[in-house]
Order: structure tokens, then sequence, then C-alpha cells
């Protein structure tokens, strides 16, 4: 399972035994030296921040932790304190280890989720379309991510077909995150179609986002919206509105609309969780949550830290005025002065 801005990608992880000449019996990877080792290396090969880490003292003072443990489960604190280094290089999404009981309400059988908060579209100033978008905390498929998209859409749609708004707000300012699929769907006719963003790898690879006719293409990966709506046409101005709050996903969202025509961002820098993560199950089912990837937009401009407003306003300034900055650009772009 594959997801952008999240970017979370499941893998199920067991140690490969290789049978020598010897025939000497595979080691246990429950035994706890072994079970850490294979922690501490899916961290280093994969992590986007491990080269910052000192891994030789890293796994001599995980050792010395985790000396008297009899278990795997023994171990954790050892592997806690390791995922702790790498938040500190700069990784802000390495900030858990997830235990056996944990991981399976994490990667989607604990349960159905509650009700999430779902977008709110509407006309402000009489001539701008208003999409506030939530974070979203659901699992791919699930009917609260359904519930998000159809509501954003089916907004959008009603508020074009009545009112024809001239340029959009696109209000990020409290997404923390959660699945940026069907956030990027949910704003998919007002972005228009193409290259949306991307996620550089530590090889320097990208695995590019793109919109077209309701449906996001994320290398073989794709994911359709539950509603069909056209693309604005003529394609609008858009502001977009951030916060210390966006994080994560968010952030992913506000890459998207970066390197886009017609496009200005306000307010202040987003929190800086700008990778793509990978969720990776050891042998007993406790599982790593780690960042691989930085976000990047269109461009290839690559996001390592809080991303800037292009219109930027103090963090003791008011929504209201941040607001404002924003309907006040759109309302003397091209789009809209030939609209009055």
């Amino acid at each position: 399972m594959r997801r952008v801005g999240l970017l979370v990608i499941v893998v199920s992880i067991a140690l490969l035994a290789t049978a020598c000449s010897s025939r000497k019996a595979a080691p246990n990877p429950l035994a706890p030296s072994v079970y850490l080792d294979h922690a501490l290396a899916v961290m280093r090969a994969n992590d986007i921040y491990a080269r910052v880490v000192d891994w030789p003292a890293m796994t001599a003072e995980a050792h010395k932790m985790a000396a008297k443990a009899t278990t795997a489960s023994g171990t954790y604190a050892a592997i806690r304190n390791a995922v702790r280094a790498l938040n500190g290089a700069g990784d802000l999404h390495a900030q858990f280890f997830i235990t056996p009981e944990a991981a399976d309400e994490v990667t989607g059988g604990g349960g159905a989720s509650p009700p999430a908060v779902l977008p709110t579209v509407s006309l402000v100033n009489g001539r701008l379309g208003s999409i506030v978008m939530p974070e979203l905390m659901a699992q791919p498929k699930s009917a609260n991510a359904r519930r998000y998209m159809v509501s954003a859409l089916s907004g959008i749609s009603s508020l074009q077909a009545k009112d024809q708004p001239c340029g959009w707000i696109v209000d990020l300012r409290g997404n923390g995150g959660g699945d940026s699929s069907p956030m990027l769907l949910s704003v998919g006719p007002i972005i228009g179609e193409g290259r949306l963003a991307g996620a550089t790898t530590r090889t320097g690879s990208v695995v590019w986002v793109s919109y077209r006719n309701n449906t996001l293409s994320i290398g073989g990966y794709t994911d359709r919206a539950p509603l069909t709506v056209p693309d604005l046409t003529p394609i609008p101005p858009v502001a977009v509105l951030t916060s210390q709050l966006t994080g994560s996903s968010g952030e992913f969202v506000t890459a998207a609309f970066r390197a886009r025509p017609d496009t200005r961002s306000f307010g202040q820098p987003t929190l800086g969780k700008t990778t793509g993560t990978a969720l990776y199950r050891l042998p007993d089912g406790a599982s790593l949550f780690l960042g691989i990837s930085f976000y990047t937009d269109r461009d290839g401009t690559v996001y390592k830290q809080p991303i800037k407003p292009d219109v930027p306003f103090a963090y003791t300034a008011s929504a209201s005025s941040v607001r404002r900055a924003a309907e006040e650009w759109l309302l003397s772009t091209r789009a809209c002065s030939a609209k009055r």
C-alpha cells in the first residue's frame, strides 16, 4: 500500500536466512541482539536523515541499553532512543516506535475511525470561492476518506455552477496531515491537470504525482475521486493559506500548489514535516515509522524545511488579516478584474 503526502508505505520485513555450507542454524529473528541489529539496520538503510547519525556510536549505545534484554520487547527502549536520534537529526516524522499491539490499529485493523472533520466550501466577498481543508486521519479507501472528498467536490461543483467564482482560496492553516491522496483529489478541479508534486528519495530519484480527469497517478498507482467534477475553466487564480499548524500531508498539498500559475501563498511558514514516510514492520509485528523522501514541487524544488509563503505574516497576525490579504490579491488578478 502506497500513499503520497504522508507517502505511507507499509513494508513487511523478515530476516532472510542464508543457508551456509556448514548448515549452521539461521539466527532467531526474535533474539534480542539480532532483533535490535535488524531494527537499526532498517533505520540506517531507509531514513532520509540516516546519514546525519553516527551509527557506530548509536549501535554501541543501543546494545548497552539492551544488554540485559531477554526478549525482543526488551530492546524497545533502545530502539526508541535511536528513533529519537533520527528525529533530532531532522526527521520530524520519526517520532515513535509502534508496538505490536498498536501496529494493527495504525495499519487499519483497529476498528472504525471517528468521523472526519469535512472540508467546507463557501462563497466569500460575493465573487470568490473558498475551501477550508482540515486534516484527514483516515485509512485509504475508507468511508471517512470518501466523505471528505464528496464534501469538497460536491461543494466545488455546486458553487461553480451557481456563482462561477473568479478565484479560489484554499485554506490549509489547520491541516496537520493524514492521507494526502483524498486531499489532492478534493482540490483537483481547482488545481488543474498535470504534474502536481513529487517525493525525492535519498538517491535523488523522484516519484511524481500527477492529476487528470479526477484521477491521481503516483508512479504505477492510481486513485480516483468518488465524484466526477470537471476542471474549472478558465483556470482560476488561487490563494493558498498556511500556518505553523500546516504539517505533513497538509504541506504536501501546499507543495502541490507551488509553481502553479496564478497562485500565491499567504500566512506563516508551515510546520516542516516535509518528508514522505514508510511504516516498516519488524519480525514481532512492531513497526518503525520513518521519513524516506522529501516533498518536491512540480518544478523540482525540494523542501527540507518549513515551506515559506509568498506573502509572509507574523505569527501574531490575525486569521482574518491573512484571509483579507488573500482576497484583495485575488480580486486584483486579471481573471477577477475581467469579471467586474
